[in-house]
């Protein structure tokens, strides 16, 4: 089970139902279309337009954010710092004119190691891998069997007699960019960036801010992961 966690009071009580997850990764666009049963005062909630925020901290002022929008159309990911009170956007998924391809699983998975030391109750590998994971692309330097039981063990089994529950597999599907030419590089300035060459008919294309030479915030990242390093660091 995914709940019980210090996120969104309105996140956590949907966190181990089906119907959350089908709205959020867009397997339907609202919670109320389930074939489940919800009572009144649960329609009521999942029809209002309040975006629910989520706010992942790693140490030193720095997190990374998940901004779900109130009709589940779109996921905006963003990273705040502890020097502005603006939130840095740095990807996004919709079902149209999406860009979230902006995670390397490496840096992912670190972020969730420091938010489990920065709030021992939000357990890893849980809520922050089964979230975010949406935002990674995997590259040919990737272990696949290193990442498979971590996200298995984020989704968590599902609860009896669920008809959809967010698989591994399928998340692989859209995240495992290596068939498809896609790979992480060094830019000039020694900062991860994504590309994607050498195929003629890539099944996937890539969707991307975090290119070499594009406004991707590159100091600010390198500064939150740096962030994440000093809190894991700190209790070594």
């Amino acid at each position: 089970m995914l709940s019980g966690m210090p996120l969104p009071v309105e996140l956590q009580k949907r966190l181990d139902t089906p119907e959350f997850w089908r709205a959020y990764l867009f397997q339907e666009n609202h919670l109320e279309d389930s074939d489940e049963d919800w009572d009144d005062e649960d329609v009521e909630d999942d029809t209002e337009d309040e975006p629910i925020v989520v706010e992942i901290p790693v140490g030193g002022g720095y997190a990374l954010v998940l901004d779900i929008g109130g009709e589940f159309d779109m996921v905006d990911l963003g990273m705040r710092t502890p020097d502005s009170a603006e939130i840095l956007e740095i990807g996004w998924d919709d079902q149209a004119h999406r860009h979230p391809d902006t995670l390397r699983w490496a840096e992912l998975d670190l972020i969730a190691r420091a938010a489990a030391v920065v709030d021992p109750t939000l357990r890893h590998p849980g809520p922050v891998l089964a979230l975010a994971g949406r935002f990674v692309i995997l590259g040919p330097a990737d272990d696949l069997d290193a990442i498979t039981p971590l996200m298995d063990a984020a989704y968590g089994p599902p609860p009896p007699g669920a008809g959809f529950w967010p698989r591994t597999r399928d998340w692989l599907d859209r995240a495992d960019g290596r068939p498809h030419g896609i790979a992480w590089q060094r830019n000039p300035d020694g900062d991860w960036a994504v590309d994607q060459a050498g195929t003629d008919n890539p099944g996937r294309d890539l969707y991307s801010v975090r290119r070499s030479g594009s406004a991707f915030p590159f100091a600010a990242w390198r500064h939150l992961l740096a962030a994440a390093e000093a809190t894991l660091a700190a209790v070594r």
